[in-house]
């Protein structure tokens, strides 16, 4: 699990002992290591989140690492989804709307309004009346659309 997406989790209050250490499996995958850290990630069942949260705390620590803001890891979050629906276009509708989601919680900032059209669209298409006869590959072609452009805008 990477570190911005862990965190995204914490904030969105949906974070699990196995997060935690997934995360410092991933970690140590990349050479990084701290005492804490490497407690952590050979941590079994029965899990206690507070003593990986702890161990969790104390890594970062001993990392010098930092916790991004709730913000950078939304946009995280949001290039993650996009990735994902280019591998997955089946599901591109249930992905993209979990991107509105999230630029939802951000209060609509404007370079991510596309994917509130792109919410109304899968709206009307689900549960409208459909007036514009959408059509869920038509849909999927603007969904990934919208996931490269995304992709694209953040890689600069």
């Amino acid at each position: 699990m990477d570190t911005f997406l862990l965190f995204y989790k914490q904030y969105k209050g949906d974070v699990k002992s196995i997060d935690y250490i997934n995360w410092a499996l991933k970690m140590l995958e990349n050479d990084c290591s701290s005492f804490s850290l490497n407690i952590l990630s050979t941590l079994r069942e029965p899990l206690n989140i507070f003593e990986s949260e702890d161990y969790f705390r104390r890594a970062l620590s001993e990392l010098n690492l930092q916790e991004p803001s709730y913000e950078e890891c939304s946009a995280y979050y949001i290039r993650h989804l996009s990735k994902k629906i280019l591998q997955d276009e089946e599901n591109a509708l249930d992905i993209a709307y979990q991107i509105y989601e999230v630029v939802r919680d951000l209060d609509y900032p404007e370079d991510l309004e596309e994917w509130c059209y792109i919410s109304d669209m899968i709206d009307d298409f689900r549960y409208g009346d459909n007036h514009s006869n959408l059509s869920k590959a038509a849909l999927i072609v603007t969904i990934v659309k919208e996931a490269k452009n995304q992709l694209r805008k953040s890689s600069k």
